[in-house]
């Protein structure tokens, strides 16, 4: 409704007053003193010249830059907001047909009759809040919370009446809904779905495993498991690896409410993803078995790094390297001696030499042949002139004294890696070791890690050095000993942390080779089912530049032997793919390109695991829908009192329409009839003396 239009302009008053005298001054001038408009009849004259007032008075009002505000009263009528709680646990209950058929027709019914005095604004929730979502009871995790924040930033500053929430109060995402609408000023009223007696139920609450694990490693499967209103009864616990029972248990149950815990050990004996299924046998009144079972997938890897310790003799620096190496599972280390080794390096990523020989023995040669990453850890055994002579990284001059104790002496900015803070103040803790003494010269490009220090004073000798030219990798530890830092360190800490965090980094840069694939496809190979699969793609050129000139496609195929086609989209010099939401299964991609005349193809597996954290709880949670309810002015009902809910809303004084002024300020210069109604001023005038003669 229009209250009020108010012209104004920064100018004062008179100055409006001035723009009418100006446009009267002008048109008198014009009609008066001007002899050949004598010819027009006196009336038609004196209405040229109010046309011509009109003009002038306009157009020069128009230069003090007005603008118009009008000011309207507006009626906004409460917003009722319906948010339907979309998961599948409204479906796992006896009454799971009438939820899918009469429920949403009732609920219809309510909107109809509340849309005649309100405004209606409808959502789903659970994975993901949606306006005007289909109601199909098919999201797989339930988020509340998310629900009032996605209401309060949709409806910011908005005439929000009430909120209805039809849920079961089950939600397994986000924060307590009790606490998550405290911003509200408006009744949440709560609709009470799903039932809330606790039925004879088997639930596989969790299966949790590690999802990457080594070929012929033992791995383990943590069980929970839960026993609703079952007691006296016995299940079955089996693990199934391609349709064979791996391992089976029977529980007797001695509770209404008894929790079944179990950590169960196998052995990976394939390699790829393997796909076990963990389930608990039915009871023979059970409400609903969706939940009994989960499905695990493991990645089982057969790239573990072989390490080969390579030494003099027995020694207990030997126990300390392999101990620390091993503790990370990546790697496996092989223990030989110089007289034992059968010269044969094919399993091995990386050679660690303890001690230097003082012969020549034949597989020394095929270390460089192999171009294999060494860590050289030499002491008072070491031959230094035979070891001048096989590389080329670094040469000791050995003096007439055979050794010196050193301690380690950190350097600053070591580019190769990061070393913890914890470890940083470890360093210089650790006891001496025994160096050879002599002068030291590495190479141009060495990346010294830690120095020598011989009491109290650092030397620019380097106790620990890394090479890297092109593929080849080496490593220099100049001294013997390093079992005292590994006790040394237990004994203060008791644990080995800074020195297994060294040797495990040393270890990692010196085995890792850098990739050189031109074509690379960077996907993870786990998704759940309600997660989007992305993939992204790099292609280089010879000189290992990204390009992404030519077309990337995609094939993927599911177990069942259906194709899916894709084409990678273009992102900045690489490539992205989104291939949406799958279905569960195995599935396998090839994705290929061809760049320069050759064909590039990148294959591998993809599994999608189903999500059933909605199946972990089938018991309706009816008192949080109540402490919402009581908490934000509402009430609870149940589906047949929903119809009460209108009644409820209209007799709640609070829910009132909204009027509020709004203010249009705008120029009148921009107002187009303005414009229309001067040329229609000035064309009439000009028409009119035209056909007088008058011109």
């Amino acid at each position: 409704m229009l209250t009020a239009i108010n012209i104004t302009t920064d100018y004062p008053i008179w100055m409006i007053l001035f723009c009418f005298l100006l446009g009267a001054v002008y048109a008198s001038v014009l009609y008066y003193k001007e002899s050949k408009l004598d010819v027009i009849a006196k009336w038609l004259k004196n209405s040229l010249l109010i046309f011509r007032f009109l003009a002038v008075s306009i157009i020069a009002f128009l230069l003090l830059s007005p603008f118009i505000k009008t000011i309207f009263n507006k009626t906004e009528k409460p917003i009722i907001i319906f948010a339907q709680d979309n998961s599948n646990s409204l479906l796992i209950h006896q009454d799971s047909a009438f939820y899918a058929n009469n429920y949403l027709k009732e609920l219809n019914a309510l909107k109809e009759k509340l849309e005649k005095d309100y405004e209606v604004k409808s959502f789903t929730f659970g994975e993901k809040v949606k306006e005007e979502g289909t109601i199909d009871f098919a999201e797989k995790t339930t988020n509340i919370a998310e629900l009032f924040e996605a209401v309060e930033t949709k409806f910011y500053n908005r005439n929000i009446g009430a909120l209805i929430l039809s849920s079961d109060g089950i939600y397994n995402e986000g924060f307590n809904p009790v606490y998550s609408a405290e911003n509200t000023n408006y009744p949440i009223y709560t609709i009470a779905l799903g039932d809330t007696t606790i039925q004879p139920d088997i639930v596989l609450k969790e299966a949790i495993a590690n999802k990457i694990t080594f070929l012929n490693n033992k791995f383990p499967i943590e069980i929970l498991g839960l026993a609703q209103s079952c007691k006296g009864e016995k299940t079955t616990l089996s693990v199934s690896h391609k349709n064979k029972v791996v391992f089976t248990k029977t529980y007797d149950i001695t509770k209404n409410n008894q929790l079944i815990e179990e950590t169960i050990i196998l052995e990976a004996k394939e390699k790829g993803v393997q796909h076990y299924t963990i389930s608990f046998s039915a009871l023979a009144n059970e409400v609903s078995t969706k939940n009994n079972s989960k499905d695990v997938y493991i990645d089982v890897l057969d790239g573990r790094q072989h390490i080969l310790l390579l030494a003099h003799a027995p020694h207990p620096d030997l126990k300390a390297l392999k101990t620390s190496i091993e503790a990370n599972e990546n790697y496996e280390v092989s223990t030989t001696y110089f007289d034992d080794f059968d010269g044969n390096f094919e399993p091995y990523n990386l050679v660690v030499l303890h001690q230097f020989p003082t012969y020549s023995p034949v597989w020394l040669r095929k270390i460089s042949e192999k171009n294999l990453s060494v860590l050289y850890i030499l002491g008072n055994q070491s031959n230094t002139n035979a070891f001048n002579q096989f590389q080329t990284h670094i040469k000791v001059l050995q003096s007439n004294q055979r050794s010196n104790t050193t301690t380690p002496a950190l350097t600053e900015n070591f580019p190769l890696f990061n070393l913890s803070e914890a470890t940083l103040k470890q360093v210089p803790n650790f006891p001496p070791i025994e160096s050879i003494f002599g002068t030291y010269l590495p190479q141009e490009k060495a990346y010294i890690l830690f120095n020598q220090k011989i009491g109290n004073v650092a030397t620019e000798q380097p106790l620990m050095v890394f090479f890297q030219e092109g593929k080849n990798k080496a490593a220099f530890i100049s001294g013997e000993g390093l079992w005292r830092w590994r006790l040394n360190e237990f004994a203060k800490n008791n644990n080995h942390q800074a020195f297994d965090e060294i040797i495990n980094k040393t270890v990692q840069f010196l085995s890792v080779k850098d990739n050189k694939d031109k074509f690379r496809v960077i996907v993870d190979k786990q998704f759940n089912e309600n997660q989007e699969i992305i993939f992204n793609a790099e292609l280089y050129n010879n000189s290992y530049e990204l390009v992404n000139t030519p077309e990337v496609k995609l094939e993927l195929k599911n177990d069942a032997g259906v194709d899916y086609q894709f084409v990678f989209n273009k992102s900045g010099n690489a490539y992205i793919l989104n291939a949406g939401i799958l279905p569960v299964g195995s599935y396998s991609y090839l994705a290929s390109t061809t760049f320069s005349g050759e064909q590039y193809a990148v294959k591998g597996p993809l599994q999608i695991n189903p999500l059933l954290v909605e199946l972990n709880n089938t018991v309706a949670n009816h008192q949080l829908l109540q402490n919402v309810a009581n908490k934000y002015n509402g009430k609870m009902v149940l589906p047949p009192e929903m119809n009460e809910l209108e009644q409820l809303i209209k007799e709640n004084t609070a829910i009132s329409s909204l009027i509020y002024e709004e203010t249009d300020i705008k120029e009148i210069i921009h107002i187009k009839w303005i414009f229309f109604l001067i040329l229609a001023l000035i064309s009439t005038e000009w028409f009119i003396r035209k056909r007088n003669g008058a011109y």
